[in-house]
């Protein structure tokens, strides 16, 4: 029974195809929050210009005013 139970809370992660570590950031509550981005889309780190922090969608890149990164951390 154990060994059910570890592998439902593991099968979200083994799921997720794609996996970035960055930084959240915003202007109410979250102030360089290490955060765990994973999915089945590719995601990049980012920095819009309100200086907002977070994971994203490598679509949302080209937006005006952001700025991202592909690699760890690498929005500190």
């Amino acid at each position: 029974m154990k060994i059910c139970l570890v592998l439902l809370l593991l099968l979200p992660l083994c799921s997720a195809q794609f996996l970035i570590h960055c930084y959240g950031n915003d202007f109410l509550m979250v102030n360089n929050m290490q955060l765990d981005c994973a999915g089945k889309v590719k995601q990049a780190c980012y920095t819009k210009r309100n200086n907002e922090k977070g994971c994203t969608p490598l679509k949302n890149c080209s937006r005006d005013g952001w700025t991202c990164c592909y690699t760890d951390y690498c929005n500190a």
